[in-house]
């Protein structure tokens, strides 16, 4: 850890570049056709991400009728039908109890290879990315709900460890189990539940793409950076959102690491397929665990979502967010893509991406420091049978190898 002390600037206002970021956002906003997750499940009608997840705000645990969308609208049918079959079911066929939903993910990259680079040779790698089982039991109103998984992450790795529950550090690459989320809550009315445990961060787009700048600038992914505190959301008609109380991640080590604060998004729909979202998170910790700083920082980042399908195959993403940080100046980052469906269940889809974390004091920028660094994403993604999908993508970075990377993804 560096102990080399950053001052600590005071009030800044946000850059040009994000002024303007924002402003064009809030344009395209006003422009864009009425229309009417992942993510794109919007252009399906399906807003409310609770409909098909346990969790109202998306993402693990699939309900019943997540199921049988997966089987109907999400995959290729090779059989030619659009009607749910029962092999949608878990394991292909068993019916689970309305008071119990279990599922899992099992991810593994089946090639990264980084370009040659400034005189590098080129580098081939591949691993599995995740081994995780989950579930939800219902007793009445209350929700018992979790998940325990395998992975092997080289040491010091600032991603997984944060959701170690146990801390073998031995080998190259040793193996852990992990738990990334766990609560108990209870149902207060329709649409309305309160938890309590270690659970997803509510902010911004909830995506796959947990290395995009927008999830990784924002500390807000869902591989490991949930955090344990208290939550409440609420999903009825077009609204849907959810606030936490966050009390820090103690999974990690010492208490000084943990932050503390709040999170919230929130999404309003405006017609079936067009919904515009905020978000706002602030958190404080004594010491930083990722920027390494020995001082207390505060963390701030507050931004805007869009989701819009203004064709019927073609859906729209976009986040911009400002970044406050103690002992940075200013930042920002946003991200845009398009994702079209050629063919059922087969997608193309381009990202465009900008991030400015913000400059310490004294020391010289860069691209991503106090200079805006850009990327961009080819992606395709094919959903070739019911819970298994295959995805590659080609990522070029400003100041960074170019990688092509392709993974296989059966999910429960």
């Amino acid at each position: 850890m560096s102990t080399a002390r950053r001052p600590r600037p005071g009030v800044t206002l946000l850059p040009a570049r994000l002024c303007a970021l924002l402003v064009s956002l809030g344009i395209w906003l006003a422009w864009v056709s009425p229309a009417a997750a992942y993510p794109f499940m919007l252009k399906h009608g399906h807003s409310q991400c609770g409909s098909c997840h346990t969790d109202p705000m998306g993402g693990e645990t699939l309900t019943g009728m997540g199921r049988a969308a997966s089987d109907a609208l999400l995959s290729t049918r090779w059989d030619g039908g659009d009607a749910p079959r029962s092999v949608a079911e878990l394991f292909f066929g068993v019916e689970e109890p309305r008071a119990l939903r279990v599922g899992g993910s099992v991810r593994y990259m089946t090639g990264l290879y980084k370009f040659p680079k400034d005189g590098a040779k080129g580098e081939f790698n591949h691993f599995p990315m995740q081994a995780d089982t989950y579930g939800q039991a219902t007793v009445g109103p209350v929700r018992f709900g979790g998940s325990l998984g395998y992975t092997r992450v080289p040491v010091g790795s600032p991603h997984a460890q944060a959701a170690f529950v146990t801390s073998n550090q031995d080998g190259e690459r040793p193996s852990n189990l992990v738990s990334r989320t766990h609560f108990v809550g209870v149902d207060v009315a329709e649409g309305m539940l309160l938890r309590a445990g270690r659970i997803n961060l509510p902010f911004g787009i909830r995506m796959p793409e947990h290395v995009m700048w927008v999830r990784e600038a924002t500390r807000t992914d869902r591989e490991s950076d949930q955090q344990h505190g208290v939550a409440f959301s609420y999903a009825r008609g077009k609204l849907r959102g959810e606030v936490m109380a966050i009390a820090g991640n103690y999974q990690v080590r010492p208490d000084e690491f943990r932050e503390r604060g709040y999170a919230l998004h929130g999404e309003y729909q405006l017609a079936d397929r067009l919904g515009v979202g905020l978000s706002s998170l602030l958190t404080r910790a004594e010491l930083d665990r990722v920027l390494g700083s020995p001082d207390p920082v505060v963390r701030q980042a507050h931004g805007v979502t869009l989701r819009a399908a203004p064709l019927r195959d073609l859906v729209l993403l976009a986040e911009a967010d400002a970044l406050l940080t103690t002992g940075l100046g200013a930042g920002y980052v946003g991200m845009l893509q398009a994702d079209y469906e050629v063919l059922r269940g087969l997608h193309g889809m381009v990202t465009g991406e900008i991030v400015d974390a913000g400059k310490p004091e004294a020391v010289p920028g860069g691209p991503g420091a106090g200079e805006p660094r850009l990327g961009a994403w080819a992606s395709v993604g094919w959903f070739f049978f019911t819970h298994f999908d295959w995805r590659a993508d080609l990522v070029v970075r400003q100041d960074s190898p170019v990688t092509f990377q392709s993974q296989l993804h059966y999910y429960f």
